[in-house]
């Protein structure tokens, strides 16, 4: 399977859809703490 088959979602497999969707999830709160935790350093800059 390529990646734009993987991405199109015709094929996907309920485990696949789950993997994806948790992995955006973590992004999104990965990249939430990080702006949390250097929002100091970013007012301290301004």
């Amino acid at each position: 399977m390529d990646v734009n088959e993987f991405l199109e979602g015709s094929t996907l497999t309920g485990r696949q859809a789950a993997l994806i969707f948790f992995a955006f999830l973590l992004l999104v709160i990965t990249a939430g703490i990080l702006l949390i935790l250097f929002s100091d350093l970013f007012q301290g800059i301004v």
